[in-house]
């Protein structure tokens, strides 16, 4: 059974960064992860707008995966870690997808969050040419452009909000309203002249040829309807990967890791960063210093807990 400082679990931008700190710190660190990376290259283009990699960061973040790859100093296990426990030595015990067994003093989980699909025709084949999972990252190129934002939630209405300003038309497309019309937001939207809302409608697909050009809705009563439209909107909560810590630390109402100033779990010596955590943003850059902010956090603990 291998045995170290820290484990770091998970690959992508706050990870990498977690486990390069951890290196600095002379730190008896792993990463354990399928890949390294994460998706951070993410070509996005509409018509009229040339494909551009709209991940800020994203060279940073390949700058730290060529070190973390190439460094005989941090073994790199490439598969899923399938549980975390804490056995009554006080170290954490992580058990690999192979039955492989790592302990740790310290964990940072760094496992990210994933979007929530429709699983409509058009969806996937559409994703980075008009399809976006993220209005923080995609809003400012729909300027001048007919868009359609789908969802159930807070984070629809703020994607709403926040391409109000920018987009000409905005079609808010909401199958289950209910929760949705007692947020504060639902108020603001609802005083904006550029939206529509479809309430209890469905998409059913997306169309479009090269690009996105449209939608197709239907409603609870069986009607069918298309919009035209350069862009969709998928809004939905992120889904946290935190299957492993599930049972070990506090989350909050949506799954997300509840963390402190300090990347602090709720269980001493169990840390973590990134989109996985409640103050995930969706943003490589934030989750490239909330990594940084763990591992530096995960040295003064091991100081100090000697």
């Amino acid at each position: 059974m291998s045995q170290f400082d820290v484990a770091i679990v998970g690959g992508g931008p706050a990870g990498l960064v977690a486990a390069r700190y951890c290196l600095h710190a002379k730190l008896n660190a792993a990463i354990l992860a399928p890949d390294l990376g994460g998706k951070v290259n993410y070509p996005f283009a509409l018509r009229d707008l040339e494909p551009e990699n709209t991940v800020w960061g994203a060279q940073i973040v390949a700058q730290f995966e060529q070190v973390i790859g190439e460094t005989q100093a941090l073994p790199h296990f490439p598969q899923q870690t399938a549980q975390i426990t804490r056995p009554d030595d006080g170290n954490f015990e992580l058990t690999l997808a192979d039955g492989e067994r790592v302990t740790a003093r310290t964990v940072i989980v760094a496992t990210g969050a994933d979007p929530q699909r429709l699983y409509v025709e058009g969806e996937m084949k559409y994703w980075g040419h008009g399809v976006s999972f993220s209005a923080i990252s995609h809003a400012p190129y729909f300027a001048g452009r007919d868009v359609a934002v789908v969802g159930n939630g807070r984070r629809a209405l703020v994607a709403t909000l926040e391409l109000a300003p920018l987009a000409r038309r905005i079609y808010l497309i909401a199958a289950r309203p209910q929760a949705m019309s007692e947020m504060p937001e639902a108020a603001q939207v609802r005083d904006l002249p550029n939206v529509t809302s479809f309430i209890h409608w469905e998409v059913q697909e997306v169309l479009g040829d090269e690009f996105v050009t449209g939608i197709g809705l239907v409603g609870t009563n069986g009607e069918t309807r298309q919009l035209t439209v350069d862009g969709v909107f998928i809004q939905f909560a992120l889904i946290p990967n935190n299957e492993l810590v599930r049972g070990l630390v506090e989350l909050d109402h949506y799954g997300h890791i509840c963390i402190n100033h300090r990347c602090e779990t709720s269980l001493p010596g169990l840390f973590a960063a990134g989109d996985v955590t409640n103050i995930q943003s969706e943003q490589v850059l934030v989750a490239v210093g909330e990594g940084a902010k763990a591992a530096l956090s995960v040295w003064e603990y091991l100081a100090t807990h000697q």
